[in-house]
């Protein structure tokens, strides 16, 4: 077997695990969007009926927001996924966006009431930390494309 087959048999590999990862994403996306739902028509008749004070309604919007979040970090995985296919790399943007998501579905569902002031904070903490490397990836990158010319070629900021 020469290097050429080994790269082949390789990229090939590649190719299937990423294919099979996204339809176990997909269908996992699918059905959760299902149970959403079913919770959601479920739950209203039911909520309606013995939501007696701001903190059931409170509790029942929490896991309704939290259910959407889920789906949503779903589908940024997905995404994820899908970049890795196409660039053959992970780009830190997508990964910290996922994060992002992660940490603010976890931070809707907290009990503050029973929570440490100091978990709460180092949850605050987390969540600037990532929301402000989202912003300085984002910028970095958008700083990134605009320096390339049409053919490839990397222009230093304020010629061209």
């Amino acid at each position: 077997m020469t290097v050429g087959d080994l790269n082949r048999f390789w990229a090939s590999f590649d190719v299937w695990i990423l294919r099979i990862l996204q339809v176990i994403l997909a269908v996992g996306i699918a059905a959760a969007v299902v149970v959403v739902a079913l919770l959601l028509v479920q739950g209203v008749p039911r909520s309606v009926a013995h939501v007696a004070s701001i903190e059931e309604l409170q509790r029942s919007v929490q896991a309704l927001f939290a259910g959407i979040l889920l789906v949503i970090l779903g589908l940024e995985l997905m995404d994820t996924l899908r970049h890795y296919f196409i660039e053959h790399h992970l780009r830190a943007e997508f990964l910290i966006s996922v994060a992002l998501i992660a940490v603010a579905r976890h931070v809707i569902q907290i009990d503050y009431e029973h929570t440490p002031p100091t978990a709460v904070a180092a949850l605050a903490f987390l969540v600037l930390t990532l929301a402000a490397a989202y912003v300085a990836m984002r910028r970095w990158h958008h700083g990134e494309s605009t320096r390339r010319k049409g053919d490839g070629d990397v222009v230093a900021r304020g010629s061209a």
